[in-house]
């Protein structure tokens, strides 16, 4: 069973189908998620004078020491064939005219539509797998993994803790759930988003973090979650909150330029790579700009602008044909006009503990693509590296899944689905309407710069736990397990269960809740800035690279540094 269907998705259930496994798919929205939104491009040393080395070197140093070398060379040297393989599947991507975006030093960005690579990598792959014995389940949201074994027996000794199902629900038209229970003894977690846990994002409604909760919940290892990133150039609005446009890098690759309010540039003097410096260090530069003239009391609105006044109309309109029309549906036509923009959350880049092959610390639990923590991105992304990253992992996991145990066709896995189980049992502590609280203060106390107080606050919030109640407290409900549930258990069924009401929203908001939580205690325990995790509070880097690791237990959270 395959959950999410975004190019790591598909790439794995169109691999395993290949390989003549019984595979089903479950996704809340087959033609949505956040693959069909990345305007530059795949990375790729596919030009002259390029080589998967360089492209490997410059991933690592966007990565800010805790990338994981072996899976870095991995990646750049599978990135052609994933583009070619992408060819095969009939995506039509422009390999000749290479692009340039922040952080890498050669021109190696495939891309398509000037800047809707994306859109059509998604379009071919949603047809071949519409063409592919796969089974598909749309509008479906995942719920609980089942897993069996553990503890010990008397005669065999320790038991192995593994994936055993899947329990999911259809959303029917009012957004009611109709829950069943599907055996299975491999999931592929391939829903990683969870920019809507933040204010202002570049994600779609749906990236509510729920693959990674789903991991969570089961007792999966977790690495780095304290690492989001934030895309520089989200386009602003006043007011505005949610799923906003993302103008992207490319723009600044072709020469566009971040200016001050007062018309000043930016990242002149800041960094070597100026306006194309790695993601991480132009987010921070700006923030610290808007934040600074908050602090003079100056009143001024809090973004700044892009500049691609000089690139023309014919470059504007015929390069970049998304940016200019999502600028233009605002009032702002980027010919004439500079574009108001700001950081927003964009991508995840810890998640699931996993190798390139997708394998988790629980057998027969695979995590691919933005769920997925493998090493690639380490403390901050290098752009372009998410898609291709997400085709050699779905890959690699589609091949890597035993055959023998996932052949059977017992049992119709559908029908299994269809058949109605117990009401799901929600936290009653998530309302829908807490999601729009807890994510203005991500943002606020989680966003491009944090601190101790402002993590503890959030965890407050995000808890549920009444304004005044004291730090101390807070932590101790947190990693003392004092209550604090990550989803299922408590006693109430959630609204919209079995019938009427909007029991996704309930969903999502649960979900929301727990990334939240997971999020700011990861980011409590990494006393250091090291790539998009920036504590004004603790400055310095470490010397030592270490990664945080957490894991929910029946104790509460247990996070480490190591």
């Amino acid at each position: 069973m395959v959950v999410g269907s975004g190019t790591a998705g598909i790439a794995a259930a169109l691999t395993a189908a290949g390989r003549g496994l019984r595979v089903l798919m479950i996704t809340k929205d087959l033609t949505g998620g956040a693959s069909p939104l990345a305007q530059g491009g795949l990375a790729a040393a596919i030009g002259p004078g390029d080589s998967p080395q360089a492209h490997a070197r410059d991933t690592e140093v966007a990565g800010a020491g805790l990338c994981d070398g072996e899976t870095v060379a991995a990646l750049a040297a599978g990135s052609p064939a994933a583009i070619e393989w992408l060819v095969a599947a009939g995506a039509r991507l422009e390999r000749r005219d290479l692009r340039l975006e922040g952080g890498h030093g050669q021109r190696r960005i495939v891309h398509s539509g000037d800047d809707a690579s994306g859109a059509e990598v998604h379009r071919a792959l949603v047809a071949a797998l519409l063409a592919s014995p796969v089974e598909i389940l749309d509008h479906t949201v995942a719920l609980d993994l089942v897993t069996c074994g553990g503890g010990t027996s008397v005669k065999a000794g320790p038991r192995e803790h593994r994936v055993a199902g899947l329990m999911a629900a259809t959303v029917g038209p009012d957004g009611g759930l109709h829950p069943g229970l599907a055996s299975t003894p491999a999931v592929v977690i391939a829903a990683g988003g969870l920019g809507q846990a933040f204010a202002t994002t570049s994600n779609p409604a749906g990236a509510t973090g729920d693959g990674i909760v789903l991991a969570a919940r089961a007792g999966a290892v977790l690495r780095d979650l304290e690492f989001v990133q934030f895309h520089p150039t989200v386009l602003w609005s006043a007011g505005a909150v949610g799923q906003r446009p993302l103008i992207t890098e490319a723009l600044r690759g072709a020469g566009a330029v971040l200016r001050d309010l007062d018309g000043g540039p930016v990242m002149a003097g800041r960094h070597p790579q100026g306006d194309l410096a790695p993601r991480d260090i132009v987010a921070a530069a700006m923030h610290e700009v808007i934040t600074g003239a908050r602090s003079a009391g100056t009143e001024r609105a809090p973004h700044l602008w892009l500049d691609a006044t000089a690139l023309g109309r014919g470059v504007l309109e015929d390069g970049f044909p998304t940016v200019t029309k999502a600028c233009r549906e605002q009032g702002v036509d980027p010919v004439t006009d500079y574009i108001p923009v700001a950081p927003g959350a964009h991508y995840s880049c810890g998640g699931i503990a996993a190798g390139l092959d997708g394998r988790t610390s629980i057998p027969g639990l695979y995590a691919v693509g933005e769920a997925a923590s493998t090493g690639v991105h380490g403390a901050n992304r290098l752009a372009s590296n998410s898609l291709v990253e997400a085709v050699i992992m779905g890959r690699t996991a589609g091949e890597t899944i035993p055959t023998g145990a996932v052949r059977s066709p017992e049992r119709a896995i559908v029908g299994a689905i269809a058949a109605p189980v117990a009401p799901v049992m929600m936290p009653t502590t998530a309302p829908a309407g807490h999601r729009f609280e807890l994510a203005g203060a991500m943002s606020r106390y989680a966003g491009v710069v944090r601190d101790r107080d402002g993590l503890v606050e959030l965890l407050r919030i995000a808890a549920g736990l009444p304004g005044g109640t004291t730090q101390a407290a807070v932590l101790a409900m947190v990693f003392r397990g004092a209550g604090l549930a990550l989803g299922q258990g408590n006693a109430e069924p959630a609204p919209g269960v079995g019938g009427g009401g909007n029991g996704l929203d309930v969903v999502e908001a649960a979900s929301l809740r727990a990334v939240s939580v997971l999020i700011a205690a990861a980011a409590l325990r990494r006393t250091e800035s090291r790539g998009c995790h920036r504590r004004r509070d603790a400055p310095q880097t470490w010397e030592q690279v270490r990664h945080t690791l957490s894991r929910w237990t029946p104790d509460g959270l247990a996070v480490t540094v190591r």
